[in-house]
């Protein structure tokens, strides 16, 4: 489908889904039959610009690139009995410099429960809206940026001892274009002793064939078990010691499984928004793949691996260092991040600059006696 196509075919669905919650809302009305205690409608606007400038000459581990852009996301968000939401939007990217109009252009289409412990989210909605920990390990910033939305299901589970998740991204059709593709990913984490924690991250992914050939199926698990300890003693501490291991198969290459392995050691000192962070990780390859061709004679690639490409080292170490200043403003409404980093193979020394800025708003349509805001 054109991009024309989808504007006109996105902007028409909303349109009708304005009808059929106006039409809803009368009939419930009018026949009094649902025990619905109040309704809301809102109109949720993120705007997200995005800054990553990589300088990585001389590495096989990454290319030297700035990516520079900005996403739009707007969406209208239905609310009744305070647990249950459903959203109808769109997600809209682009990249400075590009020639198209949009570089991108997404369906957002949910339901959302939550009441305060348990939750639940179906549909299309973005990243954002997962509560699991996901490190760079598993989705680099990088990646996120150019896929900020999940097409599938996440079921939720938090209180104040700790959280759960267990989610599903269905994220490539069986088609003559596209890979069948998706992932499970399960993330946990509890707090014992007031100042330690622990928890696990696993993620499992089906890379799977196209319809015009078979047999070039990849399976790629990922399992991050960790402890850590956070404190405040003028500045807040995070330390945190964790271990990799993955398992990994390429149906297309044979040779049966591989189980790379590592240890990552995180720590990170803040206040008021400043930062120092460091990522020591040690041991074998996590993206062994990364480089071999499937049957349409391209890479795996990103396709296959969505962590920052720095956990391929060929080295046994890579090391992250970070400087910067992040702050949350107006209720968790804006949020800015500008960072230096510091990348090392253990063999040469490379750079990167982030910049980021988050505005998410959620003004009120209606108040609770559905009456409009001014």
């Amino acid at each position: 489908m054109g991009m024309a196509k989808r504007i006109v075919f996105i902007i028409a669905f909303i349109l009708l889904s304005f009808r059929v919650f106006g039409e809803s809302k009368l009939a419930m009305s009018e026949r009094d039959t649902l025990p619905i205690k109040s309704e809301r409608l809102y109109l949720d606007v993120a705007l997200d610009f995005d800054f990553d400038n990589t300088e990585y000459s001389g590495s096989n581990l990454g290319t030297s690139e700035t990516l520079f852009g900005i996403s739009l996301t707007p969406s209208l968000r239905y609310v009744w009995n305070e647990k249950h939401h459903i959203g109808i939007g769109a997600s809209a990217q682009k990249w400075f410099g590009s020639k198209r109009f949009l570089d991108d252009l997404d369906l957002i289409a949910y339901y959302q429960f939550n009441n305060g412990r348990y939750g639940a989210v179906a549909g299309i909605f973005t990243f954002d809206k997962l509560i699991g920990d996901y490190s760079e390990a598993f989705f680099s910033n990088v990646w996120l940026a150019d896929n900020n939305l999940v097409q599938g299901l996440a079921l939720q589970y938090s209180d104040d001892v700790g959280f759960a998740e267990l989610a599903i991204d269905w994220n490539g059709m069986y088609s003559a274009a596209t890979r069948e593709q998706f992932r499970v990913l399960f993330s946990g984490e509890g707090h014992f002793a007031k100042v330690m924690y622990a928890g696990a991250t696993v993620a499992m992914q089906h890379y799977a064939n196209r319809a015009d050939f078979h047999h070039n199926v990849v399976d790629n698990f990922t399992i991050n078990p960790y402890i850590g300890v956070g404190f405040n003693a003028f500045f807040d501490f995070d330390i945190r010691l964790g271990y990799l291991q993955s398992l990994q198969q390429d149906r297309l290459a044979g040779g049966g499984w591989k189980t790379p392995m590592g240890g990552e050691l995180s720590f990170r000192m803040s206040r008021w928004g400043v930062f120092i962070s460091n990522n020591l990780y040690a041991g074998k390859n996590l993206q062994p793949l990364y480089h071999s061709i499937g049957k349409e004679g391209t890479i795996y690639g990103a396709d296959l691996y969505a962590s920052d490409p720095f956990y391929g080292t060929t080295t046994g170490i890579y090391n992250r260092t970070g400087i910067g200043y992040e702050r949350a403003f107006w209720k968790e409404r804006i949020k800015v991040k500008a960072e230096m980093v510091l990348k090392t193979d253990g063999k040469r020394l490379y750079t990167q600059q982030i910049v980021s800025l988050g505005v998410n708003l959620a003004p009120k349509l209606y108040d609770k006696a559905n009456r409009r805001t001014k």
